[in-house]
């Protein structure tokens, strides 16, 4: 999805949010069923592009945590089976492996960056995050 268009998508989601709460910012404030599915929908299409919950929360005005509670009880809630997948050329998803003087760098398609690690180590840490 285009830039532009996530940000448009943001900004509605951002003024959605913000007439829910009015005016009083009360913690007792429960956010629609609705427009958790939207915020959910628009968190992964962000993430996909590699954003950070962090930044995606500031930028709805949520806590952290609270956009990662409601994405991990949407995980939960999924149904097990197939899923539809894309296949796409490796270039636009390819992680990055160098050598350095440090040994090796690996920046992930999400942007996370390892750094010093051997051939074993490296190939260990994938295998762990799978």
């Amino acid at each position: 999805m285009e830039s532009r268009n996530l940000q448009r998508w943001c900004e509605e989601l951002r003024q959605e949010l913000a007439e829910g709460r009015g005016t009083g910012r009360s913690k007792k404030w429960r956010c629609p069923v609705e427009l958790r599915s939207k915020i959910i929908s628009f968190a992964k299409a962000c993430r996909d592009q590699g954003e950070p919950y962090l930044d995606i929360a500031v930028r709805l005005g949520l806590v952290e945590s609270t956009l990662t509670r409601w994405l991990r009880v949407d995980r939960i809630q999924e149904e097990p089976g197939f899923r539809s997948v894309s296949i796409v050329p490796a270039g636009e998803h390819e992680v990055e492996c160098r050598q350095t003087a440090r040994g090796l760098r690996l920046i992930t398609p999400q942007g996370f960056t390892v750094e010093g690690l051997d051939v074993d180590g490296l190939a260990y840490l994938l295998q762990v995050l799978q």
